[in-house]
C-alpha cells in the first residue's frame, strides 16, 4: 500500500472514535441537555395545542396545574390572551360532502 494511505487511515482510525466520543460528552453534559426538544425535565407544563396564525404568529394552548392558559405569540411577544380552570369544548370540523375524485370527473364545456 501506498505511505500516504496508510497515513490516512491511521487518522482515520484516531480521530473517529474520539471525535464520537466528543460529541457523547457533549450531548450527555453540556448542549444537548438544555436545547434538545424530546427531553423533558418537567412534567408540570403540556402544551395541548398549537394553531398558527401566520408564519411568524399563532395560539398556544398550555396546561400548566390544573390551569389552561391561551397564549398568543409573534415574533419577539408573547400575549396572555385567556386563562381558564376547565379546558374549551373540541371544535367538530364537518367533512365536505363532496369527494375528490369528483373534481376530475366534472366534464369539460
Amino acid at each position: 500500500m501506498d505511505k500516504e494511505i496508510i497515513t490516512a487511515l491511521v487518522r482515520i482510525i484516531i480521530l473517529l472514535p474520539l471525535i464520537c466520543g466528543l460529541a457523547y460528552l457533549t450531548v450527555k453534559f453540556g448542549y444537548g441537555r438544555t436545547k434538545m426538544p424530546f427531553v423533558q425535565a418537567s412534567r408540570r407544563m403540556r402544551i395541548l395545542e398549537r394553531l398558527s396564525l401566520g408564519p411568524k404568529s399563532g395560539l398556544t394552548l398550555v396546561q400548566v396545574g390544573g390551569k389552561y392558559i391561551l397564549m398568543a405569540h409573534q415574533e419577539r411577544n408573547i400575549i396572555l390572551v385567556k386563562e381558564m380552570d376547565e379546558l374549551p369544548e373540541e371544535i367538530e370540523f364537518a367533512t365536505p360532502e363532496w369527494k375528490f375524485s369528483q373534481l376530475f370527473n366534472k366534464q369539460k364545456p
